[in-house]
């Protein structure tokens, strides 16, 4: 009888070391893919003027464009957008410094996209907007007017069938007066809302219904610069 016992619990210690050994046993690491980190963009600068750089001609000026590098980045790609002539260059770059040659007393807008070659994933930077400086120039085109709520492709709750636009605008004179609201269901056919002087316009809404909308900003010189298109859809 004891002889069974013994022969039992030797079967259950062998039985219970292999079950330890297999759980204990160290899996092999598993490869993660870092996605790429969005740039923090350092100049030139948003909304100012840019008077830095090297002078070509009477017309044209060489600037540096400077970011900070991005975590898990192997390359970057710089966006830039002529506002005058809505003309985009694109720079596929492997440094976080590129000198581009631009036209004198115009304004552009810029962003980057970082990307790697261990993921499909891209990380795009904020958009900054400057105004490349020229002779002569007294008085200067407003910065377009960027969406600040609802914000920009976002899904939006209403409040009583209503929601307030809001967005902000500067000019390097600080002198806007006022701005045009566009506002429809059809991008193709926005209505006109009228002068605003304030930055901000309550609209009435439908649940289920996107809404598209764009601002013009207008200077006490008569300048003026208009937005991009803007849109929201209302839950």
């Amino acid at each position: 009888m004891n002889l069974k016992y013994n022969f039992l619990s030797l079967i259950f210690l062998i039985f219970l070391s292999s079950c330890n050994s297999d759980s204990s046993e160290v899996q092999p690491p598993q490869n993660v893919i870092e996605d790429p980190v969005s740039a923090f963009l350092v100049f030139p600068e948003n909304h100012t003027e840019c008077n830095e750089g090297t002078v070509v001609n009477e017309t044209q000026s060489k600037v540096t464009f400077l970011w900070n590098a991005s975590e898990h980045t192997d390359s970057y790609e710089l966006v830039l957008t002529n506002k005058e002539t809505v003309e985009i260059s694109n720079f596929d770059l492997i440094d976080n410094s590129h000198e581009i040659t631009l036209e004198r007393g115009t304004s552009y807008e810029w962003y980057v996209i970082s990307k790697s070659q261990e993921s499909q994933e891209t990380a795009k930077s904020e958009t900054y907007q400057f105004f490349n400086a020229a002779p002569g120039i007294v008085n200067h085109v407003p910065f377009s007017a960027e969406a600040i709520t609802p914000e920009n492709n976002s899904i939006f709750t209403a409040i009583s069938g209503n929601v307030t636009l809001k967005w902000e605008a500067t000019d390097i004179d600080n002198d806007i007066k006022d701005y045009e609201v566009f506002f429809g269901v059809n991008k193709e056919e926005l209505e006109n809302k009228g002068v605003q002087s304030v930055s901000n316009l309550e609209v009435d809404v439908v649940s289920g219904t996107t809404y598209y909308w764009m601002i013009k900003t207008n200077d006490e010189k008569n300048n003026t610069s208009t937005s991009e298109l803007f849109s929201f859809t209302i839950n």
